[in-house]
């Protein structure tokens, strides 16, 4: 009796276990096909209290993307030792910081962490729903020209079970391909043309056909057919596709049919649409929904001829889009760290299983020689391996210390220039200077002792006296200008005022100094760094733009300082000087690339110079 009594609860056991693992396939499949009704459904009936909260969390945060604050908290005190928890977990805390993170660098750790940890369980659908946040953490913040994501989406590739995965692979090569700087290979368009097929297989009113209608639309932009192209995203735009998951492809599909308005002339009509994608907006993420707003606002503007405004929305592009870049390549730092930590646990392990095969060899009796080579061999195999990791290790600490050495270079030079700025200073007011002083002294006394001289002679005195006096003016000017500095008790501003009325004055230049948030001081060195910068700027403008008036203006934000130097002189052809840059530009350029910053150079043949500076103060 107690054999059969043990027999029932064991195979009782085996049916629920087996029934919940086949309920959390369901869970993600519906997940996978954007039904959350039917995921929270499936979530209700998971019998671990900790793994349904997590499963009902999930779906809360996929479904809003970001869009709401009603979240479920996390509470991740529940007990439960079935290991698929943690990986739930794992799933809510990247999406959480992928959603509402400013910095969303954690959110590819949790993923990541996620994807080992499913690995491990070895469950295929599992790890397909780790690969789905993994290729959605790439969508969001994937760097241009980045081939990061390839090996994930290979593999979700090869997990791919029906037709829904078959719809998100396809969706995401193509996402993948439109964002390369690679010009597009016949692989897209046939992707493309498979999107087709996907379409007439769905029922109308799918949310699955909302990302399918927005790249069809893409599609068929790139192919040079508006119309057809304004009539996918129009389709994206159906009510019936009004959820809070959608937002990011109707927001984008507004924006695209209001440029193609305005570039046809319907600028009423554009405006709606121009309505519509500010409505869509990510309200948690409003540095990225803002710099589209603002790029294409610009575009809309500048159509009407309303260059202010136009300018307006341009520069705040500019100041969004700088710091998507620097949230990129936190990301980047982060992911590439993550990385790193992962193989250098990888290695640790190798090392101990060497250490183990040997000790294990060293134990070995000679009756089993045999068993003794195989473990050899083994080990290694494992060296190799362990080799070539390590190997990958040094290039990437190389790579780190290349940049370090480079970044010393150029702060020896920066301080090499300093020392030589007062040499040369110093060398034309004490040498130069004075012997020109000497030579004017001993010039008027000739012409006492002489006398009185001819209309001719005296002409020529007066010429040759006049010369005199402007190589002694000339020499003073340099001599000031390169002497001039960063006071440590005054600091940036009134140095570069001061430097800016002494060369107005020497040289018939007139310079003006703008400022805008500047009441507070920078570090020391920074301030010499940037007065530097822009004393190598005007002296250019002296040297080769013949202007006539140059204005410096200089805005400090919270955490950035903007500098921009315009000129009203000859211009030059600035796509030549990228490619044929002088040292003066190529030192400004790197020195503002190491202090994390960018160069950007407007210039026109006849019409004057500007040349922009963004720099991070942190």
């Amino acid at each position: 009796m107690l054999k059969w009594t043990t027999l029932i609860i064991c195979f009782s056991y085996r049916i629920v276990f087996a029934f919940d693992e086949d309920n959390r396939r369901l869970f993600f499949s519906s997940l996978n096909n954007l039904d959350f009704k039917a995921a929270n459904h499936h979530a209700s009936l998971e019998a671990d209290s900790a793994a349904r909260y997590e499963m009902h969390r999930l779906a809360t945060l996929l479904f809003y993307e970001g869009r709401t604050e009603k979240l479920l908290p996390d509470i991740s005190t529940l007990d439960s030792n079935d290991k698929m928890v943690d990986v739930f977990r794992a799933l809510n805390n990247g999406y959480t910081s992928l959603f509402f993170d400013k910095v969303k660098g954690a959110s590819f750790k949790s993923f990541y962490d996620a994807y080992q940890q499913a690995r491990q369980l070895n469950y295929p659908w599992l790890i397909k729903a780790c690969l789905a946040a993994l290729m959605k953490y790439y969508n969001v913040e994937i760097a241009q020209y980045s081939e990061a994501h390839l090996p994930y989406l290979k593999h979700y590739e090869s997990l791919q079970a029906d037709s829904t995965d078959r719809i998100w692979v396809t969706l995401y090569y193509m996402i993948f391909y439109t964002k390369s700087l690679d010009s597009l290979n016949e692989d897209y368009f046939a992707k493309a043309r498979m999107l087709d097929k996907f379409e007439r297989r769905l029922s109308p009113g799918d949310p699955l056909l909302a990302p399918i209608y927005y790249e069809q639309g893409l599609r068929f932009e790139i192919e040079n057919n508006p119309e057809r192209a304004a009539g996918y995203y129009k389709k994206t735009l159906d009510p019936v596709f009004d959820y809070p998951f959608l937002k990011y492809q109707r927001f984008f599909a507004s924006l695209k049919i209001m440029k193609m308005e305005t570039l046809r002339g319907n600028f009423p009509t554009a405006r709606i649409y121009l309505q519509k994608a500010r409505m869509e907006a990510n309200r948690v993420d409003t540095m990225r929904s803002n710099y589209h707003l603002n790029r294409y606002a610009a575009v809309y503007y500048r159509t009407q001829n309303m260059n202010d405004s136009a300018f307006i929305s341009l520069s705040k592009a500019y100041d969004e889009d700088f710091l998507l870049d620097f949230r990129r390549n936190s990301m980047e730092i982060n992911r590439l760290t993550v990385e790193l930590e992962t193989r250098e646990k990888e290695n640790a392990i190798l090392r101990l299983r060497a250490s183990q095969a040997w000790l294990t060899l060293a134990l070995t009796s000679v009756a089993l020689l045999l068993i003794g080579a195989y473990f050899a061999y083994a080990n290694q195999a494992a060296k190799n391996k362990m080799h070539a990791s390590e190997k990958k290790i040094q290039a990437m600490k190389l790579e780190k210390l290349l940049k370090d050495h480079e970044l010393f270079g150029i702060n020896s030079m920066i301080e090499g220039q300093e020392r030589e700025r007062q040499r040369i200073a110093n060398d034309l007011h004490d040498n130069l200077g004075g012997l020109l002083a000497a030579i004017n002294l001993q010039f008027a006394t000739l012409k006492m002792r002489i006398g009185s001289l001819g209309a001719d002679e005296n002409m020529l005195y007066e010429k040759t006296n006049q010369l005199i006096q402007e190589a002694y003016q000339q020499v003073r000017s340099m001599a000031h200008a390169k002497n001039a500095g960063v006071n440590a008790q005054e600091g940036l501003l009134p140095a570069v005022k001061y430097f800016a009325s002494k060369v107005s004055i020497l040289n018939k230049l007139s310079i003006d100094v703008e400022e805008h948030g500047m009441e507070g001081r920078l570090e020391n060195s920074f301030e010499i760094t940037i007065f530097r910068i822009i004393q190598e700027l005007v002296t250019n403008v002296i040297k080769h733009a013949h202007a006539t008036e140059v204005t410096i203006h200089l805005t400090q934000y919270e955490d950035k300082l903007n500098l921009m130097v315009e000129d009203n002189g000859l211009g030059f052809d600035a796509s030549a000087q990228k490619s044929n840059g002088t040292m003066g530009l190529y030192s400004i350029q790197k020195r503002i690339e190491n202090l994390g910053g960018t160069v950007t150079i407007d210039s026109i043949l006849q019409s004057g110079t500007t040349v922009i500076l963004d720099i991070p103060l942190t």
